[in-house]
């Protein structure tokens, strides 16, 4: 509990919001999804991955099958929205699983506009050195550090940049 506390004081003090934010793709990110009010009931983690289903537009959604609430939420809202097939628009991972990121970069499960979102990156000690690991991939070009989730772009044309956004 205290490392989530600390972790949370960290990340307030480095975080901004989208006026420090140069990369027109996350401003537009934040200024007309992250902050943009759908409507929608949920947690923040949950919020923010509905909100992104509807700014990208995504048609198909990787969701692990077992999380069966969460995927009647998914299509009680988008009812039109694919599971599982690749590749995905939208990857969920539950938390930093480094076994499922890699599976995701060596069988090549993304494409240019994939987003990858994980629940829960500053949970504990491991899942943050997990999330810091996923940045670092070489593949990985933009991270955006939303404290309770993270995202991950693979976008070629954008230079590797990383992001902590409050919301």
């Amino acid at each position: 509990m205290l490392y989530h506390f600390l972790s949370y004081l960290r990340f307030w003090l480095s975080a901004t919001n989208q006026h420090g934010v140069h990369s027109p793709f996350i401003y537009n990110f934040v200024t007309k999804c992250l902050n943009k009010n759908y409507g929608i009931k949920g947690s923040k983690s949950d919020r923010v991955l509905l909100k992104c289903i509807a700014y990208f537009n995504a048609h198909n959604i990787d969701i692990a099958p077992h999380l069966l609430k969460f995927r009647n939420k998914v299509k009680d809202s988008y009812p039109s929205i694919e599971f599982n097939q690749y590749p995905s628009d939208i990857i969920y991972m539950g938390s930093p699983d480094s076994g499922l990121f890699h599976r995701i970069l060596r069988e090549g499960l993304y494409h240019n506009n994939t987003m990858v979102f994980i629940r829960n990156i500053h949970h504990n000690k491991d899942t943050t050195q997990n999330w810091e690991s996923f940045k670092g991939n070489d593949k990985v070009t933009v991270s955006v550090d939303l404290f309770f989730c993270g995202v991950l772009f693979f976008r070629k044309e954008q230079a590797k940049e990383h992001f902590k956004i409050r919301i």
